[in-house]
């Protein structure tokens, strides 16, 4: 390039490394490597013994072999890799100190590897072991190599220990490596073992760093008891010390702690309005006896208060000894078991409320067992008074503890009244329910029977016709169809009005559908002309709802649109929207419009607003339509000026209530 020779190159190599090993301690040697005949050396450079010197040609070496040539060969990175740490080898024999070895490949311009430059340091010098004064303990730097399968190391060459000169306790790796870091280790015979672990996040690095201390507990131990020792002396002292100046002041002590307790035996006579005011002390053992005076007279209000709610309150509160027996009873448990405090008092409760002793026990366990987060037990209990009286009481326990042991707290309402209210009430849900069991097999009876003759009706009709086809005009084949039909209408009106006589009242299927499958059975349920189009909207399709009744609202509203539509063309759509729990269904239509007079009326049963003649209809269809939307707590309106157009807009709970047993 410069017109320098080959061997120009190298004596600049040469100088170079020199350079280098001179101003870097712990190197001992760089070298340059080429990939030709094995990874041979081109230059190397030693630093030995503090003096420096390059290696003649006939001395280099091949290096193909070497576990750190094939490591460059196996991983493809531009940054430096490190070695293993092992023994110095010259031609294939141990003849230097652990050392670790730093490469950098050399690439060219296409990324190819033409060299390699080996740095070689010896560990001993990196790593300067720190001297202590004294025989406290000594500082141990181990390496632990990472042995690969596909670069193996000799046994020797698997871990080092580097330790301070002239140590007169020698490491023992082995027992170092069953220890586990960061714990301080007992391994006998006063003396300690600390290992830590240096963590080193560059994965290119082939081996783990540890620096593990032994200490000498006996040593580290004895100064610390000799300050424990003195400590105690201190502290002995000051005890005695402390007695002593206690014993002068007890006298000035009691004086105060005498008058309170005077205080506090007038007090636990007094009401809360009796109390005195707090008198300012002249040191601060008054000032603690007259706060506790005032604590007392808080305490003596307190009681009373309590007393006082015990007293009036309109519940019996009653406390238990552990088997049961009644301790105290507030004035409403003895109104209400018609006993008097003294006869009820030492009593069993169970036995009075006609529990046998197991039962009695029984309610005791469970009410020790139970949770204290959850709602307590509630037991109804049938008794009688003295006077012959019956009388429904609520029976609530729970059990607590206190300084003098644990006992029970039962609380004990009279409920007779509402439990009478509550048997009135389930008769009457019981007749109700027998009355709409009646009325479903009368109405299912009537429907048959009625249904039957028309049957008849129209058969006969059929069979008249058969039999005169050659004898009849076209009066009496108008008669004919006319019965035909109204016999029909009939029927209808009777399925209808059955329909609607049982909406409420009979359980709905609680199945779930999208709006896209209640879309697709609406459509199946309808004969849409083909001059009608149904628009349901993004909204409706979104939606996730029990398909009945909603179903059958839906189908009735668009059939009536599509049944009244005046038009060659039309369009019926509809939408939804969601508003506090409710769902507010959409069906507009573009047909001939509802006369705003006519908007109530037109949900009455049989209500048709054109003859029958003119379109066949049971006139049901708005009427079971409104009950359905009441029965679930909804409202519907109708939107029209009766000129163009109508709108049915009718709300729809988000979820519906489903009650075990339909009773009206």
């Amino acid at each position: 390039m410069d017109g320098s020779s080959l061997q120009d190159w190298l004596v600049r190599l040469e100088t170079l490394f020199k350079s280098v090993l001179t101003n870097r301690s712990g190197y001992s040697q760089i070298r340059l490597l080429l990939p030709e005949n094995n990874w041979s050396e081109i230059v190397r450079v030693n630093f030995v013994a503090g003096e420096v010197s390059h290696v003649a040609p006939t001395d280099l070496q091949q290096k193909g072999d070497e576990p750190y040539i094939r490591l460059l060969q196996a991983v493809e990175t531009d940054d430096s890799l490190f070695s293993n740490v092992t023994r110095n080898r010259e031609k294939g024999s141990v003849v230097g100190p652990p050392t670790l070895r730093s490469i950098k490949r050399l690439v060219n311009d296409d990324g190819a590897v033409i060299g390699a430059v080996v740095i070689n340091a010896v560990l001993s010098e990196l790593l300067s072991v720190p001297e202590y004064e004294g025989e406290l303990g000594r500082t141990y730097y181990v390496i632990q190599n990472h042995v690969e399968p596909a670069f193996p190391l000799a046994t020797d060459d698997q871990s080092f220990v580097l330790s301070p000169e002239e140590t007169p306790r020698v490491l023992d790796f082995k027992v170092v490596a069953q220890q586990s870091v960061g714990q301080l280790i007992d391994l006998g015979s006063d003396e300690n073992l600390y290992l830590s672990s240096v963590p080193i996040s560059d994965a290119h690095v082939p081996f783990d760093f540890f620096i593990a201390t032994d200490i000498d507990a006996g040593a580290l131990f004895q100064q610390a008891r000799h300050e424990l020792w003195r400590n105690f002396a201190h502290a002995l002292v000051l005890t005695l010390l402390a007695s002593g100046l206690g014993y002068v002041f007890a006298a000035r002590l009691l004086s105060p702690l005498e008058h309170l307790i005077d205080e506090i035996k007038k007090s636990a006579g007094l009401r809360g309005d009796q109390a005195g005011s707090l008198s300012k002390g002249g040191d601060e053992v008054t000032l603690i006896a007259n706060n506790f005076k005032q604590l007392t007279s808080d305490l003596v209000r307190e009681t009373q208060r309590l007393d006082m709610v015990l007293t009036n309150v309109a519940e019996g509160i009653v406390t238990l000894l552990p088997d049961g027996t009644i301790e105290d009873a507030n004035p409403a448990s003895c109104r209400i078991l018609d006993e008097d405090s003294v006869h009820l008092t030492g009593r069993n409760l169970f036995e009075m409320l006609g529990f046998d002793e197991e039962d009695g026990k029984e309610i005791l366990c469970e009410t020790i067992s139970a949770r204290g987060d959850q709602p307590p037990q509630q037991r109804e209990i049938s008794l009688k008074k003295q006077a012959g009286e019956p009388i429904v009481i609520n029976l609530v326990m729970r059990h607590t503890s206190y300084a003098e042991g644990s006992r029970f707290v039962a609380l004990i309402r009279d409920v007779t009244e509402r439990a009478a209210a509550t048997a009135r009430s389930e008769a009457l849900i019981a007749a109700l329910r027998r009355s709409n069991a009646e009325l479903d097999q009368f109405a299912y009876i009537a429907s048959h029977d009625l249904k039957a003759p028309l049957r008849v009706i129209e058969n006969a009709v059929s069979w008249l016709e058969e039999d005169l086809r050659p004898h009849l005009t076209d009066d009496t084949r108008e008669s004919m169809d006319l019965l035909r039909n109204r016999a029909r209408r009939m029927e209808a009106l009777l399925s209808d009005l059955l329909k609607h006589s049982r909406i409420g009242r009979v359980a709905d299927s609680v199945e779930k559908v999208t709006g896209v499958q209640l879309s697709e059975s609406i459509l199946e349920l309808l004969d849409v002309p083909e001059n009608i189009r149904i628009v349901f909207s993004d909204d409706f399709y979104h939606l996730t709802v029990q398909k009945m009744p909603l179903e059958t609202v839906l189908v009735n509203l668009i059939g009536n649109s599509i049944k009244h539509h005046d038009r060659g063309s039309g369009f019926v759509s509809i939408d939804v929207e969601h508003s506090d729990g409710f769902m507010r269904f959409r069906v507009e239509d573009d047909g001939p419009g509802i006369e705003p007079a006519y908007h109530d009326r037109i949900f009455d049963i049989f209500r048709t607003l054109r003859s029958r003649d003119q379109l066949e209809s049971s006139g049901m269809g708005l009427a079971i339509v409104k009950k359905h939307i009441e029965v679930v707590g909804g409202k519907i309106d109708v939107l029209s000026d009766g000129e163009r157009g109508t709108v049915f807009e009718f709300s729809w709970p988000d979820e519906i209530v489903q009650e075990e047993d339909k009773a009206a």
